[in-house]
């Protein structure tokens, strides 16, 4: 009967190996997947940047610009406010479609959750096929 126990012994320690093993490969996939999922990020807030970048530079350029040539027709009030106005339309509407880029990116490592409980559902003994109905 020394083989039992040593046999029961030897499948527990396979089982916490292949545990073991598992939990570091979901680690590395969840860190790798996370990366990716972060890399996308760039994007987006280059663009914001380069969007409110082009705002102040396209705010200060155009009021000195444009102000010097409205003033003449329409008085330097007028002239800063309508400068101002089409500045800020510009920016907004760069801003709106970086953010609006950015609301798209997912950080969550959605396919190591789903990775884990596929051998969740296979490690407690759940085929996935039991969610779905069965053919009658």
């Amino acid at each position: 009967m020394a083989a039992g126990p040593a046999s029961i012994i030897a499948q527990v320690r396979q089982l916490l190996a292949g545990t073991l093993l598992l939990v570091q490969s979901l680690i590395r996939l969840s860190a790798a997947e996370f990366k990716a999922n972060a890399g996308a990020l760039r994007a987006p807030l280059a663009a914001l940047l380069a969007a409110a970048t082009l705002g102040i530079t396209a705010l200060v350029l155009l009021v000195v610009a444009a102000i010097l040539a409205l003033a003449l027709l329409v008085g330097p009030l007028a002239a800063t406010m309508i400068v101002a106005v089409l500045a800020a339309i510009a920016a907004l509407a760069l801003a709106r479609h970086a953010l609006s880029r950015l609301g798209q990116v997912q950080l969550a490592p959605t396919r190591a959750m789903a990775t884990l409980q596929q051998q969740i559902d296979r490690f407690s003994a759940r085929p996935a096929a039991k969610d779905k109905p069965h053919d009658q």
